[in-house]
């Protein structure tokens, strides 16, 4: 790994480092309970609806894959490359190595989709890896909250292509142009508004309501205090590094286009291929699925009946939807276990922090 630019000054990234290792042990809570029994439901869901799929048929349908059940891991594979790339692209002073990003998203990702956080639990945890490696606390959550924003602004068109996809084909005739162009504009705005909120010191804001609701959190306090340099860094990257910008949200859309080649793949190795165009309307409708099922942990069923309805709408039969999603299921626990597994190699050292 080579970094360049001599680091500037981390001795209070390491001081909130060192208060704030987001690898020490909390003690439960009523969130925890509240959390337990949303998964529970999740998996009671899960069961009712691989009961009513038939789980003989189910069975049939993932058996097919047989010797070729690693190429599942592939396309996912490829999408955290790409991503980890539209990352590197919103670094300034730093050029992590993009096997350290590729890592550092692994960990991050685990925690994202085993937690109840709206995809954002693990956000924190990407910073903390970095800053292991050397790079300030500062620049890697600068870095993090570019990175989430590209990565929203691409789901957002990809959302927005498949949409428009699914109404060609289901012949929606006057109605399309329509909606596609109000789903734009509603893109447009989103996005506008993600990027005009960061310019305008979003994090400082987020940092006092934070320590208003914690007063007594030494660590509320601590990133109180470094907030303004972060909304200074984002402010400056969105002015003075336009494409920079640019080339972060089009990996990221390269890799919500990987998503639908891994639909096309599992949909090909089951003995039911759908086309390009189905695949990527089941990867872009999945999307609000799953953000139906944010507090769910893992979106545990909710991802599943997201699938079935799926593909319902496009004809296919709704048991293939589940299968799919349980496929996809096996390789996000597949990747989980990896990103836990590296969260425990990389955790700082008790000396270093």
């Amino acid at each position: 790994m080579s970094l360049s630019v001599p680091a500037p000054d981390v001795s209070n990234d390491h001081a909130l480092a060192a208060e704030s290792d987001p690898w020490s042990p909390t003690p439960p809570t009523a969130g925890s309970s509240a959390q337990l029994a949303l998964a529970g439901l999740g998996l009671v869901l899960l069961g009712v609806l691989i009961y009513q799929a038939g789980p003989r048929q189910l069975a049939q349908h993932l058996y097919v894959l047989g010797w070729w059940a690693p190429v599942i891991f592939l396309p996912y594979a490829l999408s955290s490359a790409l991503d980890a790339a539209g990352w590197r692209a919103t670094f300034v002073h730093f050029r992590p190595a993009l096997w350290l990003l590729y890592l550092a998203r692994l960990a991050g990702e685990a925690l994202n989709s085993i937690t109840p956080t709206a995809y954002l639990g693990g956000e924190p945890v990407k910073a903390f890896v970095l800053q292991r490696f050397g790079i300030p606390l500062t620049e890697g959550a600068t870095s993090v909250i570019l990175a989430k924003t590209a990565l929203t602004i691409a789901q957002i068109a990809f959302v927005v292509f498949g949409v428009a996809l699914f109404l060609i084909r289901r012949d929606a005739g006057v109605a399309t142009v329509p909606t596609v162009v109000g789903l734009v504009l509603a893109g447009i705005g989103v996005a506008a508004i993600l990027v005009v909120l960061q310019r305008r010191g979003l994090v400082a804001f987020v940092a006092r309501a934070t320590r208003c609701l914690f007063p007594r959190a030494r660590l509320a306090a601590r990133l109180a205090k470094r907030a303004p340099e972060i909304d200074r860094r984002l402010r400056s990257f969105y002015g003075a590094r336009p494409r920079a910008a640019a080339a972060s949200v089009a990996f990221h859309f390269a890799g919500w286009i990987t998503g639908a080649a891994e639909v096309f793949a599992i949909m090909m190795l089951i003995g039911h291929p759908v086309g390009v165009g189905d695949a990527i309307v089941i990867e872009a409708l999945a999307q609000p699925a799953r953000l139906a099922g944010i507090f769910v942990p893992g979106t545990l069923g909710v991802q599943e009946a997201g699938g079935m309805v799926i593909f319902g709408l496009l004809g296919l039969p709704p048991e293939l939807g589940l299968a799919m999603m349980l496929l996809k299921r096996v390789r996000e626990v597949g990747f989980n276990l990896l990103g836990i597994g590296l969260l425990t190699r990389l955790r700082p050292h008790p000396a270093a922090s």
